[in-house]
């Protein structure tokens, strides 16, 4: 594929799924209110808000299936969801790695005596507020899965037809970090550098497995860690729908602040783990 018609498929495509997902997470955010005003169960709140929870997914879904299958006249399992028996396996061994990278520079903050943690909405009322653990988890799944058939799927794939790996691994890792910084341009420069590192170690994983169930598992597990499990601060906020609430001071270049840990240095050192834990049981060939 010519570099030219990559470029311009590339920005289309990036519009298309931009104007979606803006139309898709205020729908989600009006229901997902809508949901807490109703008067039903528990189980009925969980059912709604877990479902709810995957309108932003459907919407990337479906734009990049268009244009995977109308554009490109090729089927979605070329940007690597075709599943096989050792998928969910990926899914697992990426979110292990997430879990523990994260968890290790979180533990790591708090030997600093730089995260505190407080008791969270969770732990003094279990039963009202399960459905806001749960969806978050649900929010957090379908936002991994999401960001990674959009820049280590489609934008990989685009790439990669017009000027193979190297270009495919760098560019979508480019095209995340600018995504990122555009979505939050408040965040320092730490997190757009260590917006770019993950999206090298994900394309790269992406592109030496064939596959994006370990870059998803991994973005996942990264995720969910950092918010439902430890609470941590996302996006200059406390994240009050965890299993505890993380408290985090000291310089803002080495935690992150109240922008998130991946706008700090211990970010990086989770990364770099996460870099050997691929290394590890990805096939380098």
């Amino acid at each position: 594929m010519p570099v030219a018609e990559a470029c311009f498929k590339l920005a289309a495509y990036l519009t298309c799924v931009g104007i979606a997902l803006e139309f898709a997470h205020r729908l989600y955010w009006q229901l997902n209110k809508r949901v807490y005003d109703l008067e039903i169960s528990v189980v009925s709140r969980i059912i709604l808000s877990s479902s709810v929870a995957t309108i932003p997914l459907i919407s990337a879904v479906i734009i990049t299936t268009g244009f995977i299958r109308y554009v490109d006249k090729r089927s979605i399992s070329t940007l690597g969801l075709a599943y096989t028996g050792d998928s969910l396996t990926s899914i697992a061994y990426g979110a292990s790695i997430g879990l523990g990278c994260v968890s290790f520079a979180f533990l790591t903050g708090i030997l600093m005596g730089y995260i505190e943690i407080r008791r969270s909405r969770l732990a003094d009322d279990y039963v009202s507020h399960l459905p806001l653990f749960i969806g978050g988890i649900i929010d957090f799944f379908a936002g991994s899965v999401f960001e990674e058939v959009i820049f280590r799927g489609y934008v990989f794939f685009l790439l990669y037809e017009a000027g193979g790996a190297h270009l495919a691994i760098v560019g979508s890792s480019v095209v995340f970090a600018l995504a990122h910084v555009l979505k939050h341009p408040s965040t320092p420069l730490m997190y757009a550098l260590n917006a770019f590192i993950f999206g090298i170690i994900a394309a790269t994983a992406r592109h030496f497995t064939g596959a994006l169930w370990l870059p998803v598992g991994l973005h996942f597990g990264w995720n969910v860690v950092s918010g439902p499990i430890f609470g941590l601060p996302m996006c200059g906020k406390s994240y009050e729908r965890g299993m505890v609430v993380s408290e985090v001071s000291g310089p803002e270049w080495l935690t992150g602040g109240n922008h998130s840990l991946d706008a700090g240095f211990l970010g990086t050192v989770a990364l770099t783990l996460a870099t050997v834990g691929l290394i590890a049981i990805v096939p380098l060939k």
